[in-house]
């Protein structure tokens, strides 16, 4: 028999990413995108396709579109007669909205808007969809641009994204005006749409109240509801009578993350007001009587029932990790008689693929686009539990080596998590930001711990570390480290420590409160809370986490930067950081590695054009994890 071989770098960029699946009306099939996870050349969307899979495993999934481009988000008709997708087709790395017949044949193109589309959704008669774009630069500011009279004046000539709809054989017409920022929408029947808001179309603009609001077609808008926070998620029922929406923020007084619904004649009513982890999908049932949550709960996922007369949440779905995704991508999706499901599903040594079920029987496997792993030796890993020194219960992912042998220790990288408000969870560990099976290979063991302040077990956890970044998580993270080395799997004399964003900013923070780390990789990291106030989300800092600005508090703002400690740092760091980051800009990763630098402390700073706060671009990519793995080589 032969050997199992290594996981490489070349097995990570050969790996196919399946996301954002939809069942079909009839629960027959599903349809769902297999692409890449890093842009090439000069691309700035991924490389994608949209495959089909039968629900019954009679036949094998078969390829729907072709070609290198960007397609994505594929969304029945609901007789199921056509697929609707987005596709960069015509220009690249815009995309537009074509329609497809389910039998084959021609992409039609719905749309041609200079912005592109963000996301669709069909009407519940299927005459219309209504779709999101984002208002374009005129012909005049476009030759501004081009004889480079091109000054950009913060705050004002913004470009909205708004509500358009089109007929299947029609003009697209816009909805909303041009005055503001429509964040999520829904169908109301077949002639009105639920929108949520916001002033501007800034990423600030999320520590806002934003509204629910009714609009018709050349009406002004109606206000159904608005909360303290931001309202979000808009789910319409089958037939566009019912309406559930999530409303969740964080403030002075307190952490929020309800669901509300709205039945035909009634009231806003508040279905839910929190729950054992992080809701990220919601769906209606038949007969409007209930929805289906989907939420990460703990280091797992739970899909729930919840009916609307006891608003008890009733699992039907445990035991596995849904992917999550942002914006209006789905991870799991409901046939129209709510009795089958499709989902994407993965685990520690296995990426996401689709599976599909019937609520109260275990989910099936229904594809498999990465073959190439069957012969290759992975990092197992488990869900592992140990007590703070306070006595608070916190968990993680403990990835061992993939060469592991009991009795054997290894070097330890702690790895911490982004957010803070975020989580690890029993994920396929492969990418540019997830450094676990790379680093398993190599011969580490891996320990991702959630500690408190992450998000994934209610709204009391989430903020219980509010004025205290580095402060109440950092004895979290180091009694894990001690619970491994009590397992006898980490070696107490090679351990390293390494994160993006707040990832970087907790690795900088625990050099400069622990020597016991020989290496740290700071990637994204904010190291001065007072100059953070400069990203493109400078009000959440002061609304959601100090609960106080620079100016009124300078106090918190210096006990909770890195940079105040760093004349305590030996670890040897290697900083990493994109040149474009607006959410953390590059002057926190410079401010960290001259301060490193001046103190003659070992420390490398990599700075990589074009990137933003993600690394994109394939060979950015793979020169970040070969410099991961290289310096945890070189110092552990």
């Amino acid at each position: 028999m032969t050997e199992p071989r290594t996981f490489t770098l070349d097995d990570l960029f050969a790996l196919n990413h399946v996301s954002d699946v939809a069942i079909s009306p009839d629960g027959s099939q599903g349809a769902y995108v297999v692409g890449k996870s890093y842009t090439e050349d000069e691309h700035k969307l991924f490389a994608s396709n949209i495959w089909v899979a039968d629900t019954t495993g009679s036949a094998a999934p078969r390829q729907f579109t072709w070609g290198p481009h960007a397609d994505s988000f594929p969304r029945w008709s609901p007789d199921g007669t056509m697929l609707a997708v987005l596709s960069d087709r015509e220009k690249a790395d815009t995309q537009q909205l074509y329609l497809m017949p389910t039998h084959g044949g021609e992409a039609h193109a719905l749309t041609d808007t200079k912005g592109g589309v963000q996301s669709f959704k069909w009407s519940p008669d299927g005459k219309h969809i209504a779709f999101l774009a984002p208002d374009a630069d005129t012909d005049e500011e476009e030759q501004r641009k081009r004889d480079h009279d091109d000054a950009h004046h913060v705050d004002h000539d913004y470009k909205f994204a708004r509500l358009w709809v089109v007929e299947l054989d029609g003009e697209p017409r816009p909805i909303t005006p041009s005055r503001y920022q429509v964040r999520s929408y829904a169908w109301l029947g077949n002639d009105a749409w639920a929108i949520t808001t916001s002033p501007t179309p800034n990423a600030d603009d999320f520590v806002q109240s934003w509204p629910v609001l009714r609009i018709r077609e050349g009406e002004e808008p109606e206000q159904i509801w608005q909360g303290r926070h931001a309202a979000h998620t808009l789910a319409s029922s089958f037939d566009g009578s019912a309406l559930a929406w999530m409303h969740a923020g964080a403030s002075a007084d307190g952490w929020v993350e309800e669901i509300w619904t709205l039945l035909p004649d009634g009231q806003p009513q508040r279905l839910i007001d929190d729950f054992d982890g992080h809701v990220f999908a919601l769906h209606w049932l038949p007969g409007n009587d209930a929805l289906v949550l989907a939420a990460m709960s703990h280091t797992r996922s739970v899909v729930a029932r919840v009916p609307l007369g006891t608003r008890t949440p009733e699992t039907v779905l445990t035991g596995h990790t849904l992917l999550d995704q942002p914006g209006e991508a789905v991870s799991v999706s409901l046939s129209r008689d709510g009795q089958r499901y499709a989902c994407l599903i993965e685990d520690g040594t296995h990426p996401v693929e689709v599976w599909v079920g019937t609520f109260g029987s275990a989910p099936q496997q229904r594809t498999n686009h990465n073959p190439h792993l069957a012969d290759i030796a992975l990092g197992a890993s488990e869900t592992v539990r140990w007590q703070a020194p306070d006595g608070l219960e916190i968990e993680g992912i403990l990835i061992y080596p993939s060469s592991y042998q009991p009795g054997q220790r290894y070097p330890l990288v702690l790895h911490l998590h982004g957010g803070p408000n975020w989580y690890w969870l029993q994920r396929f560990m492969a990418g540019w930001h997830d450094w676990g099976q790379l680093l398993a290979a190599r011969g580490y063991a891996v320990l991702l711990p959630n500690p408190r302040g992450s998000a994934d077990r209610g709204t009391a956890f989430s903020g219980s570390n509010q004025r205290a970044w580095g402060i109440g998580d950092l004895q979290d993270v180091l009694a894990g480290v001690d619970h491994v080395i009590t397992l006898g799997v980490a070696d107490p004399q090679r351990l390293g420590v390494g994160g993006w964003s707040y990832g970087g900013f907790f690795t900088s923070w625990v050099t400069g409160h622990s020597d016991r780390f020989k290496a740290a990789i700071v990637g994204a990291g904010v190291v001065n809370l007072v100059s953070q106030q400069a990203a493109d989300v400078f009000s959440w800092l002061p609304t959601a986490q100090m609960l106080a600005t620079p100016w009124e508090d300078p106090e918190i703002y210096h006990r909770c930067s890195p940079i105040t400690y760093v004349g305590n740092v030996s670890t040897p760091t290697l900083v990493l950081h994109g040149a474009a980051d607006q959410r953390v800009r590059l002057g926190q990763g410079l401010e960290w590695y001259h301060a490193l630098r001046y103190r003659q402390v070992p420390a490398e700073l990599v700075i990589y054009p074009r990137e933003e706060h993600p690394i994109n671009e394939r060979q950015h990519q793979r020169d970040l994890l070969m410099r991961v793995c290289d310096w945890f080589d070189r110092w552990l």
